[in-house]
């Protein structure tokens, strides 16, 4: 194991020892639970480096079905969205072809994080006063079966058409014709909008500031089948996306007392491993596999998500 991974696992062991110590032990979080959430935040770190996404997408139905619905798990998986990012980012070389693309995508994100933020807000109020028809646990459990569903359906999909020598035409997104323009040597296209990518980050950034996403899920297909970058390329753009949304949507959800700073620890200390195991195996792997495993895992989750929102799991 790299010595500055157990140097970052002594580090957050020693804070969440203070907190415990200082506060005798919190009422939610007991021992055992800190270990089970440790185990999955190895898990979510490995598919973070993996398949460079951030995890959130596992974090908050992974966590509701083990502890129940809270809301304070949106914002917690955003933290342990940033600080995957962070290990995945250190772990890969990344040079300026990397970074534009996401720079140019930010605006649009940033401003779709404050919308999405806002959006859960808003539910959450009127569920509490009794104006809304749906409750924040429906809206964000919904969300995550329909979004899950639809994207790992996409991913194998995709692959089996692949594999029998039908591919998708990828990149068509990449081709509309609205100025202004930019080019990027990682794309065949000779020139690209920038308002397509403006709009498209802004989507990615309200899904991530509703469900606590970090983005990875939506940027990583979008990035291969919309703009047509190739699989290792888009892995390595979306852990800059990433680590870009998981920031502010940290933030923002911690403004609103939407974080849990106990299973927030748990879930990095295990991360920092499982993350960077993964981005050593992605770089082994074909593309194809990589997508194959990645629809599988969209799909898994999204049963588990409708499990809960049919009452099938008991908290």
């Amino acid at each position: 194991m790299p010595a500055d991974t157990i140097d970052s696992l002594v580090i957050v062991g020693s804070v969440a020892g203070s907190v415990l110590a200082e506060t005798g032990g919190p009422e939610f979080f007991a021992v055992l639970e800190i270990v089970a959430t440790i185990l999955v935040g190895a898990g979510i770190g490995l598919v973070s480096g993996l398949f460079g996404v951030g995890g959130g997408f596992l974090i908050v139905p992974v966590l509701s079905a083990l502890y129940g619905f809270r809301l304070a798990w949106i914002g917690t998986a955003s933290c342990q969205a940033l600080g995957q990012a962070t290990t995945g980012l250190m772990a890969r070389r990344l040079n300026w072809d990397h970074l534009q693309l996401p720079l140019i995508v930010s605006g649009g994100l940033l401003t779709g994080v404050w919308f999405g933020s806002r959006t859960l807000s808003v539910s959450s109020i009127g569920s509490v006063d009794g104006v809304n028809g749906i409750s924040s646990e429906s809206l964000v459990l919904g969300s995550y079966t329909a979004l899950l569903s639809l994207v790992g359906i996409l991913a194998l999909w995709e692959t089996h058409r692949t594999r029998n020598g039908r591919p998708f035409k990828r990149g068509w997104l990449a081709n509309w014709p609205l100025p202004p323009y930019a080019s990027f040597p990682q794309l065949n296209a000779s020139r690209t909008s920038i308002a397509v990518l403006a709009w498209f980050g802004l989507a990615v950034g309200f899904l991530a500031g509703l469900l606590g996403l970090s983005g990875g899920m939506i940027m990583l297909p979008g990035l291969i089948y919309c703009i047509g970058l190739g699989t290792h390329q888009a892995v390595a753009v979306t852990l800059v996306v990433v680590w870009l949304v998981a920031a502010q949507a940290a933030a923002i959800h911690a403004w609103y007392g939407r974080v849990e700073l106990i299973p927030a620890m748990a879930l990095l200390a295990g991360g920092t491993i499982g993350a960077r195991i993964g981005t050593q195996l992605s770089e082994r792997l074909g593309g194809s596999t990589l997508r194959n495993s990645f629809g599988y895992l969209l799909l898994g989750t999204a049963a588990l998500s409708a499990a809960q929102l049919g009452g099938l799991l008991a908290h």
